[in-house]
């Protein structure tokens, strides 16, 4: 795969967060204003927008292995730290959000909103520590050409 798109995936994957996070909170509305086909609809976006995240940082990861940190100071164990939970919580929230959407198509409506309730917010944070992660590595802290 050609450098230049390998080298934009990490900006597309930050927009593609964003975007799955902004989703996520107007299905909520929606649902919390009574909507549920919108609701549906939103959330099955924010869904398949993540899943194309997911699909470009293997993409991403499988071309460049693990990208350098070029901080220095007190904000390496901070963004380490930040990085590991984002780690496992995001491998963490694709069981759950299999579940979730598991109990909603089976139509299990108390149990979906039961899961769902716990599922959102782990999701969300995903998606906004994601976005931290690759501010900071991107943009506070750039590598520098080579040094992705």
């Amino acid at each position: 795969m050609d450098d230049g798109i390998i080298a934009g995936l990490p900006h597309l994957q930050a927009t593609l967060n964003a975007s799955a996070l902004a989703l996520m909170g107007l299905g909520y509305l929606r649902k919390r204003g009574g909507d549920e086909g919108q609701h549906r609809l939103l959330m099955l976006a924010a869904v398949a927008v993540s899943a194309v995240f997911l699909v470009s940082y293997l993409i991403y990861h499988a071309h460049v292995g693990n990208a350098r940190f070029a901080g220095t100071g007190w904000i390496r164990p901070v963004y380490f730290s930040i990085l590991a939970i984002h780690v496992v919580t995001a491998a963490l929230v694709v069981p759950m959000l299999v579940a979730t959407l598991f109990r909603a198509f089976r139509g299990r409506r108390e149990e979906h909103r039961r899961i769902a309730r716990v599922t959102l917010p782990v999701w969300a944070f995903v998606s906004v520590t994601g976005i931290v992660v690759y501010l900071l590595a991107f943009h506070v802290y750039p590598a520098g050409p080579g040094g992705v």
